[in-house]
């Protein structure tokens, strides 16, 4: 009588090919989320920055009687987000533009704003991130 053999399951060639294809996938896939992260991050710092200056410019606007563009508390010049916390730095009717009172911030770790002015109605905001 013959013995029947059990061959269910996949061949050494068959899982190689496998893996293989896993890898050739994984290498394409690794770069592409890399490079949309990047951007997701980018757009998202422009948009933080659009509503900064949007925020100023309400600003301006609702307190035109007063000093132009004075949002800075007394002694400050400018705002630099990677030494300074905005609250101690921006006066409060002016960071009550955004929500919960606080600054927008770069979502990139470790980067930051600096905002100052290049005149009494233009503010200048720049992020400490290469490109952004």
């Amino acid at each position: 009588m013959r013995k029947e053999i059990n061959r269910k399951g996949f061949s050494l060639v068959e899982l190689m090919i496998v893996v293989v294809i896993m890898g050739i996938l994984i290498a394409v896939a690794v770069p592409l989320y890399t490079a949309i992260t990047k951007n997701a991050e980018k757009r998202t710092c422009q948009d933080n920055q659009r509503a900064i200056r949007a925020a100023h410019a309400r600003y301006v606007l609702d307190n035109a009687n007063d000093s132009v563009g004075k949002i800075f508390k007394d002694g400050h010049t400018s705002f630099n987000g990677s030494s300074e916390n905005a609250q101690d730095v921006f006066k409060e009717d002016f960071l009550n533009y955004f929500d919960d009172g606080l600054l927008p911030h770069c979502p990139t770790h470790g980067a930051y704003y600096t905002v100052s002015f290049n005149s009494d109605v233009d503010i200048v905001i720049k992020c400490s991130e290469d490109g952004h």
